[in-house]
């Protein structure tokens, strides 16, 4: 048992490590560092997509066998697992019909299993291999992925701050870079979250405006913020790419234990703009905006929310906002373990939930505009 406690401060030391690197070099080095051993494996590998082949970046293990080598993408068992967006695990490389001929070459290797990060459009890919044939442990393909989903959300923090440093004296296009390479990646995790992402984009903005018309002495509630607000809203659940894929993509309800998981997202969605933030060097309102919608959108009204369980006004008016809309489109999609919820009902459950779960000031001004939100939902229909 306490063995296994310290497995998991370990693997949580490399998850935060792996986020917070600053370029692709500090990534790979925290991989070097842990990730082999905490799998359980006899070699690590590491590989990026690069001109329609597999370059295999850097590996970790007694003797290298691909590091600095680049393969067509149907000569290797990586490109196999990055063109059909799957997790491979090979219990023999010699049986399995997936392996091309020229990589059951090295005899060290038996067994292996192979991540590609970002299934649907991969990046890369994450490999482990074993000098035995059998199957590889449950536990070691689980981590795998847990380190190939936090490899991911880093890359993608790295070539976003990078974009953003370049684009520093043109905000509009930094901020825009910054949303179709974040909020994408989320939507390639969750086949949900696209139409999600586009409902509760303007859910926000009509219930803004409705808010500033009712209450237009409110600080900093102005066009600014409200234009600020719809292009930031896609952001809110982009720390679920941190979140495995055993529980994000569970068909049904969570236990408690998973659902404990489930709710860091908001730290790391945090986390994630955060890191953007630090290479700008400067405050930035977009980004700000953001990182309040990604940390506080899961905060109550009456204290008793996540992560932080802010209360009332402490929590910030995005996050507030942003709390009813995505409640809102969760009570009337359809998700695999309930149906869809009217729309009658959701308004009614909303202003049931005014003053405990939501600010009872935007809860009113949800109510001038709930009309708009049932047209937004019938407009951004799920695709199942």
């Amino acid at each position: 048992m306490e063995n296994h406690r310290f497995q998991m401060d370990d693997m949580d030391d490399l998850l935060l490590n792996i986020s917070t690197a600053r370029d692709l070099e500090e990534i790979m080095t925290v991989l070097r560092q842990s990730a082999r051993r905490l799998i359980g494996a006899d070699g690590l590998t590491f590989l990026l997509r690069e001109s329609g082949e597999c370059f295999y970046i850097d590996e970790d293990a007694a003797r290298p066998l691909w590091k600095g080598q680049r393969f067509p993408m149907d000569a290797c068992i990586s490109g196999w697992a990055m063109r059909n967006s799957e997790v491979v695990v090979v219990d023999d490389i010699h049986t399995d019909p997936r392996m091309p001929e020229t990589a059951q070459r090295p005899a060290f290797v038996k067994s292996l299993v192979i991540v590609p990060l970002r299934p649907g459009d991969a990046l890369g890919a994450i490999g482990a291999y074993w000098s035995k044939p059998g199957s590889p442990p449950e536990e070691s393909v689980r981590r795998l992925q847990r380190i190939a989903n936090a490899a991911t959300l880093a890359i993608a923090n790295v070539a976003l701050a990078n974009s953003l440093a370049e684009a520093r004296d043109e905000a509009s296009r930094a901020r825009d870079a910054m949303i179709l390479a974040m909020a994408s990646l989320a939507e390639t995790r969750d086949h949900e979250t696209g139409d999600h992402i586009r409902r509760t984009q303007h859910y926000v903005k009509v219930l803004a405006e409705a808010l500033n018309r009712r209450e237009p002495q409110t600080e900093g509630l102005d066009g600014e913020f409200v234009d600020l607000l719809y292009k930031s809203a896609p952001l809110h659940d982009i720390g679920k790419v941190g979140i495995p894929d055993r529980i994000l993509q569970k068909p049904g309800r969570l236990d408690r234990a998973e659902f404990d998981i489930m709710k860091t997202h908001a730290d790391l969605g945090r986390a994630a703009i955060a890191t953007a933030e630090r290479y700008i060097g400067e405050s930035n309102p977009f980004l700000s905006l953001a990182k309040e919608i990604a940390h506080c959108h899961h905060e109550r009204w009456d204290g008793t929310g996540y992560p932080r369980g802010l209360k009332g006004e402490d929590i910030p008016l995005a996050g507030r906002i942003m709390a009813v809309a995505d409640v809102y489109d969760a009570l009337v999609s359809e998700r695999v373990y309930k149906p869809a919820m009217s729309h009658n009902e959701a308004v009614d459950l909303i202003n049931g939930e005014s003053g405990k779960h939501f600010d009872p000031a935007v809860v009113a001004a949800f109510d001038e505009v709930a009309t708009q939100f049932a047209q937004i939902h019938e407009r951004f229909g799920q695709v199942n």
